[in-house]
C-alpha cells in the first residue's frame, strides 16, 4: 500500500516535471541531444513506456554535458531497466535531428543483438512497461518520432530486423 502510494507520487512528479520542461522548451526553443539503445533479440526490439508520455520508445535519455553518447545510452539502459552492457557492446546505428516538442532534438541510437533476453527491471516509476515487439508491431503503435524513423529506416534497408550475425551487429559503422 505505501509502496503503491510512493510509486504514484513519483509518477506524478515525473509527469509534472515533464510538463514543466515542455513549457520551458516552448519558451527557450533549445537544441537537445539524446541517446537510446535498440536491444534486439530474435527479431524483436525492446521498447519501453514511460510514466510521462503516452507512446513507446527505446530505453534512453539526455546526454549529459561532456558525456559520450554511447556512454549515455548504456547509462540510461542501466538506470531505466537494470541492464548493464559492457563498453564497446553497442554499434552506432542511427542519428538524426528532428523538430520535436518545441526543440531541435538530436538523437543517436545505438544497437546490439543479445543471445538471450535479459531480465528487465520495471519499477513502475519512470518506466511503467517494457517488452519485446516485432518491428511491424512496433510501427503499428504510437512511437516517439525518432524511434519510428529509425525502425522505418531499418525496414527500408532490409537489415533483417535484428537477426544479423553478432560480428556485424557489433562492428563500427
Amino acid at each position: 500500500m505505501i509502496r503503491d502510494l510512493l510509486n504514484i507520487s513519483i509518477r506524478l512528479a515525473y509527469r509534472c516535471a515533464y510538463l514543466a520542461l515542455r513549457a520551458w522548451w516552448f519558451v527557450r526553443r533549445p537544441h537537445s541531444h539524446g541517446a537510446a539503445v535498440a536491444l534486439w533479440h530474435e527479431g524483436k526490439v525492446l521498447l519501453v513506456r514511460t510514466s510521462y508520455r503516452n507512446c513507446y520508445s527505446l530505453p534512453g535519455g539526455f546526454v549529459e554535458k561532456g558525456e559520450p553518447p554511447e556512454q549515455a545510452a548504456r547509462r540510461e539502459l542501466r538506470e531505466e531497466l537494470g541492464i548493464d552492457l559492457p563498453a564497446q557492446a553497442l554499434r552506432h546505428a542511427w542519428s538524426e535531428t528532428l523538430n520535436f516538442e518545441s526543440r531541435r532534438d538530436t538523437i543517436d541510437i545505438w544497437e546490439t543483438l543479445v543471445e538471450s533476453a535479459p531480465a528487465l527491471r520495471v519499477t513502475g516509476r519512470e518506466i511503467i512497461w517494457a517488452g519485446w515487439l516485432s518491428p511491424s508491431d512496433a510501427l503499428a503503435e504510437r512511437l516517439l518520432p525518432h524511434i519510428a524513423a529509425y525502425l522505418a529506416c531499418r525496414r527500408d534497408q532490409g537489415e533483417g530486423w535484428g537477426r544479423r550475425d553478432r560480428n556485424s551487429a557489433n562492428s563500427s559503422s
